[in-house]
């Protein structure tokens, strides 16, 4: 398939050659393994089906929806009146200078870069989720009416409620995942922490030694940290360490021991490890789908 267009095995009067973008409604019936070259959000609006994604199997029904990424492979069985609104884009749909990208992770990042450090190392994609209060049907379906029309800046729009359908879902991701945006602190010990902590991220033992600076009782910090906050005094150092490393890998020539030294780890091996467990790629991926997103 080229990377230009959608040649999808979709009714010939709804699209064309030069589509980079697709929201039609289907009437599923089962379907063996296959896999697309493009991104895909399916929203399930009728009926139920086994659905089976990159080896995982789970029963779908009304209200449930899912990304795929380029390449997955999925399958249905079990089809009963199962209707889906099928929604499949090529990535520079979405952002131009993304045609090429082949992970939704970097379009994520890409597009969504306000929220990504808040955001990175949870999958959006290859999970079903519950729309529990329609809110991804109704822009969904709103995509559709614009796309089975054809409206000057259908595409635009389809952007616009495709972005907000991704900031709904990563909502409902880092509520699952008990990560939700932590609240700001309110106490002044607890911003003299936070700064602390910014501050001096390259050290070790450092809630231990603000507190033993200050005089504060290390139990009683730790506790009020937790609090205002949602981390851990560890559980934020280790996420600013990992956003300064992310910023050190695309705006500098360091090389990854460097780096790992440079913001706290002498073990350039656990850094790795760290990096890869929380943003699901190594540091040297990241710096080169980064070189490779600003050439674009």
């Amino acid at each position: 398939m080229s990377n230009d267009t959608l040649m999808l095995e979709l009714p010939k009067e709804a699209v064309t050659v030069d589509d980079k973008v697709a929201v039609l409604p289907f009437w599923q019936v089962d379907i063996g393994s296959h896999q697309h070259h493009f991104f895909e959000l399916a929203y399930v609006t009728g009926g139920c089906a086994l659905h089976t994604l990159n080896g995982n199997t789970a029963m779908i029904r009304e209200g449930d929806y899912f990304i795929m990424d380029y390449d997955s492979v999925h399958s249905y069985a079990q089809t009963a009146d199962f209707t889906l609104i099928n929604c499949m884009f090529l990535p520079e749909v979405v952002d131009y200078t993304l045609r090429g990208c082949r992970t939704f992770d970097e379009l994520m990042r890409v597009c969504l870069t306000r929220y990504y450090k808040q955001y990175s190392g949870q999958a959006v994609v290859n999970r079903v989720f519950r729309d529990d209060d329609g809110r991804v049907l109704q822009l969904l379906t709103g995509a559709k009416l614009e796309y089975l029309n054809k409206y000057v800046g259908y595409t635009e729009i389809f952007r616009g409620r495709l972005m907000e359908i991704l900031i709904l879902t990563m909502r409902r991701v880092l509520c699952q995942e008990g990560l939700q945006r932590p609240v700001l602190p309110q106490s002044t010990i607890v911003l003299e922490v936070v700064r602390y902590l910014d501050t001096h991220y390259q050290e070790k033992a450092l809630l231990g030694d603000f507190c033993q600076e200050y005089h504060y009782s290390l139990q009683y910090v730790s506790r009020k940290f937790k609090q205002e906050t949602g981390f851990t005094a560890s559980e934020y150092l280790q996420k600013k360490r990992l956003e300064k490393s992310c910023e050190l890998l695309i705006c500098s020539d360091m090389s990854i021991q460097e780096i790992a030294h440079q913001i706290g780890y002498e073990d350039t091996r656990f850094f790795n490890q760290l990096f890869q467990k929380k943003l699901k790629m190594s540091p040297r991926e990241y710096r080169k789908m980064s070189v490779n997103t600003e050439m674009a």
